[in-house]
């Protein structure tokens, strides 16, 4: 019998044997024969009383019976064999195929069930782990241990995240790398940990331990899947809708970004030029081409964009949880050129709070870092000494309105405002540190001289060391001139006890208190309500006693000097704080005090009033912090271009919501140690005692604080000498100066008033953190490819090139038809090319002139050894 024909076992079709075929005997399994090999193959069998699958797998050989000469097996010799002349019987070859191919199906099953039964064992074996395995295996001890402690329900909701990844990750190891699954918990961590540690990080634990976390495809396509990507110049109204609170404020900051054109390929539209600002409103994806000479019009003709404007929202929660404040949310981000005017600035915050309101959000108020613009935008909206004649915020039907008490003429704020404002107070303290360290001023208190020098003097007085201050010339350094913690460091108390001790820097003493007030007021997480009105206050009332005591004084200097206007304006400009500064301080205190009688008039929650610290521009500047902090790990790039800071803040406000809902997925995130004992000290018993504050007596005694701080000055015994002696007269005082000198009035939304000089006070703009960059400034660049892009090409652009290989560069030949939008059709040599679009981006910037900040460093540190 010839079994070679069978050898390949592709041929055998096992599946028409029944899965009983070696438990039938006689008709049953006389019945699949003739399926399989037909009647003659049953008729053999059945005559040698072969009636099973083991009889007939085990009788050597079938075809025996014709040796024997017998009248029974005659009619089948006869039916299955050829005989010949001789006598001798040969098997019809399609007998014997027919036979052969039956034993091979049966000894292929025979073989299947065998290898079935093999893993049902091995299955069954496993099952029940033996001791010995354990004993070989001493890690099972510990993990069915360790599960064993960890089945209670407490256990369980704590180590929650660490069995979902102990099971993933044994799941995933029994499973071909083709067929790893991960769980929500698994793709959050996953996402966290790409946007915590970076791509090299990520790599790095992912290649080390196989099946833990997805790879960089799934995790860019889970990135992209969120409902927080944002695109430039695009308003993210309807993400409000997560915040249930019905309430806000808003936050708007600027800051210096490289100035580089970029292609977004998800939009169709090119990043890094100055964004149209059309009725203050940003113009999102106004830049596109499908030419390249389009594109180089569009480069040709409008300006880069050398700063970064983002919105921020923080929302109010209504929480009984003090603790439980939700994360700032990104509203916008977009690249601008700063020259939009203020009343963009209002349009702008009028369309954020008309687009809040109808996601069911009331927007409270904005705050800005106290920059010239925005404080007229906000005394503009606020009637503060300021006047839209044409555009009546304050009668809009969602005004809020509160009742004053007639002999408040102290308070200059009108009673109906559509918005709250609120001066960043960092911005404002080092504003204020910022004058103290001017070269043009020469700051005077009275008879208190107010001196950096008296600073000086204490850092090089060998009787103290940095023991006894903690004070470096840093901290007096004015070049420094956004550094908060020097701010922090200079109102020590260490420094104040010093410098109050000696008679001679009592006015540096007080403008250092002052400062402290100020972070008391609006910074500090631990102040309650009522020290905050009486911080905020005191702070005005030295300012408005210290303004009079200038008017006065310089007034009776110039009749008696013949002194001209000029002379007297700038006499008090040398010696007191700028506009924008003492502006701000009286704002704030109005605002501050405006938001306290709305929630004690029931008008806004009273969960208003807990994290006064938040309402504040720093979620914008800790959002700039935090997304320049994501730069590559080897990556010696500090700043970021406009669609840099676009593509890391997606992931930061992917990480943000993942903390602020970490109860659901339990991820436990890092707090630093300094923050772990920080804590808003405002409860639910100290915020139900606001119907019981006595606003009246804060603001006396607020009065009776300023008026001891100013003794040693003599500044009270001057204005005695002109009948000012109470609090109602030196507020009327400056209240008649404020409205009499006021220039800011707006009788159209096209043009932009000349405030330089207003009230006869320094303009001077002390803090700017916007650094300069050359225009298309190198970075480190990737270039990626998106899909689904199209494009026209009905025509293509004329370049011309003396090379005809272009390496490095995405100039191709031939592209995926899906991707056409991405490119340019270009014709180069009389070639017909397609050029993407970032690398015309590449192509256009011919004209870098300036060194990157960090190229530029080392070369000077270079030139300098070698001098």
């Amino acid at each position: 019998m010839n079994s070679d024909l069978f050898n390949d076992n592709t041929l055998m079709d096992i599946s028409i044997l029944p899965h009983d075929i070696f438990t039938r005997v006689d008709d049953d399994f006389f019945s699949i024969v003739k399926l399989c090999a037909g009647d003659c193959i049953v008729k053999i069998l059945r005559i040698q009383l072969i009636n099973s699958a083991r009889k007939l797998l085990n009788t050597v050989d079938i075809f025996a019976f014709i040796q024997i000469e017998s009248e029974e097996t005659d009619a089948i010799k006869f039916e299955s064999c050829f005989k010949c002349k001789t006598g001798q019987y040969i098997v019809k070859p399609g007998i014997q195929t027919s036979l052969s191919y039956l034993i091979q199906l049966l000894k292929l099953k025979l073989k299947q069930e065998q290898e079935l039964k093999l893993y049902e064992n091995n299955e069954v074996k496993n099952q029940y782990l033996t001791d010995v395995f354990i004993d070989k295996h001493p890690l099972l001890k510990f993990l069915i241990k360790w599960y064993q402690e960890n089945d209670s329900e407490d256990n369980t909701k704590a180590n929650e995240f660490l069995t979902s990844f102990v099971d993933n990750l044994v799941f995933n190891r029994t499973r071909s790398s083709n067929n790893f699954r991960y769980t929500e918990s698994i793709k959050k961590f996953a996402t966290c940990l790409y946007i915590l540690g970076g791509k090299q990080c990520y790599e790095f634990i992912r290649l080390n331990l196989p099946g833990t976390i997805p790879n960089m495809s799934t995790l860019r396509d889970l990135i992209n899947q969120s409902d927080m990507t944002l695109t430039e110049a695009e308003f993210k109204f309807e993400s409000l809708k997560q915040f249930h609170a019905g309430f806000g404020f808003c936050s708007e900051d600027t800051t210096g970004v490289i100035p580089k054109l970029e292609y977004d390929s998800s939009t169709n539209s090119f990043i890094g030029l100055a964004t149209p600002i059309i009725d203050g409103i940003p113009s999102k994806q106004y830049y596109q081409a499908d030419k390249f000479d389009d594109l180089k019009i569009i480069y040709d003709s409008n300006e880069m964009a050398s700063l970064l404007n983002v919105h921020m929202f923080q929302s109010i929660s209504t929480e009984d949880a003090v603790t439980n404040f939700p994360k700032p949310f990104l509203l916008s981000a977009y690249g601008v050129n700063n020259k939009y005017t203020t009343m963009d600035i209002l349009r702008r915050w009028m369309y954020i709070f008309e687009n809040a309101l109808d996601k069911g959000v009331r927007v409270i108020g904005f705050s800005t870092d106290a920059d010239n613009k925005y404080l007229s935008a906000m005394r503009l909206a606020s009637n503060f000494f300021a006047s839209l004649p044409n555009f009546k915020l304050d009668k809009h039907q969602h005004a809020f309105r509160i009742n004053i008490p007639k002999d408040w003429t102290w308070f200059y704020l009108n009673t109906s405002q559509l918005f709250l404002f609120f001066q960043d107070p960092v911005h404002i303290v080092t504003k204020w540190r910022n004058r103290l360290l001017s070269s043009t001023a020469d700051l005077c208190l009275g008879n208190d001289k107010i001196s950096i020098v008296h600073l000086e003097n204490l850092i090089n007085d060998n009787t103290y060391t940095k023991l006894d201050h903690s004070l470096a010339k840093s901290d007096i350094n004015p070049k420094d001139r956004q550094n908060y913690k020097s701010c922090v460091r200079l109102i020590s108390d260490d420094v104040l006890s010093l410098l109050c001790d000696n008679v001679d820097t009592k006015g540096t003493f007080i403008y250092l208190t002052l400062l402290k007030m100020i972070v008391k007021a609006y910074i500090d997480k631990s102040t309650n309500i009522g020290e905050r009105i009486e911080s905020a206050w005191c702070v005005v009332f030295v300012c408005r006693l210290w303004w009079t005591w200038l008017e006065k004084t310089s007034t009776r200097n110039s009749s008696k000097n013949s002194q001209t206007t000029s002379d007297r304006k700038n006499q008090i400009n040398k010696y007191f704080i700028t506009r924008p500064a003492y502006m701000s301080v009286e704002l704030n205190a109005h605002n501050l005090l405006y938001l306290v009688l709305l929630v004690k008039q029931q008008q806004l929650p009273k969960q208003a009033l807990i994290n006064i610290h938040l309402f504040n521009s720093q979620p914008c500047e800790s959002l700039f912090r935090d997304a320049r902090a994501l730069s590559s790990t080897f990556s010696t790039n500090i700043n970021f271009t406009v669609k840099n800071f676009i593509g890391r803040a997606q992931k930061l406000s992917i990480l943000n919501q993942m903390k602020y809902n970490q109860s659901e997925n339990d991820l436990c995130f890092p707090i630093h140690h300094k923050q772990k004992h920080e804590h808003s000290s405002t409860s639910i018993d100290q915020l139900n005692e606001i119907d019981r504050l006595d606003i009246q007596q804060l603001i006396s005694n607020a009065y009776d604080q300023a008026i001891d701080i100013v003794q040693h000055s003599k500044i009270c015994d001057t204005l005695n000498q002109f009948n000012i002696n109470s609090l109602n007269d030196v507020s009327q005082y400056i209240h008649d100066i404020l409205k009499k000198n006021s220039r800011l009035i707006n009788y159209s939304f096209r043009t932009e008033n000349d405030t330089a000089e207003e009230f006869g006070l320094d303009e001077e703009n002390d803090d700017n953190d916007v650094e300069t960059y050359a225009p298309d400034q190198p970075i480190d660049e990737f270039l990626f490819d998106y899909p689904n892009d199209t494009m026209n090409d009905d025509e293509e652009d004329i370049l011309n090139s003396k090379k005809s290989d272009f390496n490095g560069i995405r100039i191709f030949d031939n592209i995926n038809p899906d991707l056409k939008r991405s490119y340019f059709k270009v014709k180069i040599n009389e070639s017909i090319k397609y050029l993407h679009k970032q690398s015309a981006c590449w192509l256009l910037s011919n004209n870098i002139t300036k060194l990157s900040n960090d190229r530029l460093s080392r070369v000077m540190q270079q030139t300098a050894n070698n001098n």
